[in-house]
C-alpha cells in the first residue's frame, strides 16, 4: 500500500511518502506567502522531490492552521459553518475558505478556515484526496481506539500548537496558541491542566513535531516538561510520526 500524507499551513509543507516499510519526508518552507505564489513553489516543490508525477493509492492531506473549533453536533445542524465560524473568528474571512469535517466518534464538527488555494491546487493534482484540519485527523486517530488514562497531545508547529486532551473516551479540551519560546507552550500547557484541575492526574504528553519545529525543539521541549515535578505522573514523550499516522486512518 502506497500513501501519501501532506501536513501544509501557510509558511511550511511537508509531504511523507510511505511504501510498504519505506517512509520518506520532505520539508519546504514557502519563500512567497501571496495566494497566486503557492502554486509556483508547490509545482516546483513536487518536481524537486520527484512526486509530480507519482501515483499512489492513498493521498491525504492536513491543514494545519490556526483557526479551528469544534461545534457539538446539535448545534451545527441549527446553523450554518459561516455563521459559527465568524461567531468564534469574525468576519474577515471569505465564505470560500470556510470548511468543515464531521467527527462522529464524539458527536462534534470541526469548524475551520482553509485557503482556496490549498483545495484547488492539490483536488485538481489529487482527485481522491481525503482532506481534513489537522485536528480533525488528529481527533479521529486518537478516538480510533480506547482512551482510559489521560493523555495530552501536542501537535507544535513553527508559531503555533494544538493542544488536545483526552481521558476515559472523552474530549476534555482542545484550543490552539500562539507562542515564541518553549517556555510559552509549557505555560499554556500547564496553565491549562490547573484550570482543568488535572496536575495530580496520572497520564501521558504526546509531543508530535509539526511542520516548521525540529527534532531537536522537541527533544528539548520534551526535557523541560519531564523535569517538572508537577508533571512526575504524567510523562511526556515525542511522537515524531503520530500526525501522520492519525491521517492515514482517516482514509
Amino acid at each position: 500500500m502506497s500513501h501519501l500524507s501532506i501536513e501544509i499551513g501557510e509558511h511550511a509543507i511537508r509531504y511523507t511518502e510511505s511504501i510498504g516499510e519505506e517512509i520518506k519526508s520532505h520539508t519546504f518552507t514557502f519563500g512567497d506567502k501571496q495566494d497566486h505564489r503557492y502554486k509556483e513553489q508547490l509545482e516546483v516543490q513536487l518536481e524537486e522531490i520527484g512526486l509530480k508525477n507519482k501515483s499512489f493509492e492513498e493521498q491525504t492531506l492536513a491543514w494545519t492552521g490556526f483557526r479551528s473549533t469544534l461545534i457539538p453536533n446539535s448545534i451545527f445542524s441549527e446553523s450554518k459553518p459561516e455563521t459559527l465560524y465568524r461567531l468564534c473568528f469574525g468576519n474577515d474571512t471569505p465564505s470560500a475558505h470556510i470548511d468543515y469535517n464531521r467527527i462522529p466518534e464524539q458527536g462534534l464538527v470541526n469548524v475551520y478556515e482553509i485557503p482556496q488555494w490549498v483545495k484547488a491546487f492539490f483536488v485538481l493534482k489529487y482527485p481522491r484526496i481525503v482532506m481534513q484540519h489537522e485536528g480533525s485527523h488528529l481527533l479521529r486517530g486518537i478516538f480510533s481506539g480506547s482512551v482510559f488514562r489521560l493523555r495530552s497531545i501536542l501537535a507544535i508547529h513553527n508559531n503555533h500548537f494544538l493542544l488536545c486532551i483526552v481521558k476515559e473516551n472523552k474530549l476534555l479540551y482542545y484550543s490552539a496558541f500562539d507562542y515564541i519560546e518553549l517556555d510559552d507552550i509549557v505555560y499554556h500547557f500547564m496553565f491549562t491542566l490547573q484550570q482543568k484541575d488535572l496536575l495530580q492526574e496520572k497520564g501521558s504528553i504526546d509531543i508530535c513535531p509539526g511542520i516548521g519545529f525540529t527534532e531537536e525543539l522537541a527533544n528539548e521541549l520534551n526535557l523541560k516538561l519531564n523535569a517538572l515535578k508537577d508533571l512526575k505522573d504524567q510523562p511526556a514523550s515525542v511522537q515524531a510520526s503520530l500526525l501522520q499516522k492519525a491521517q492515514r486512518l482517516c482514509v
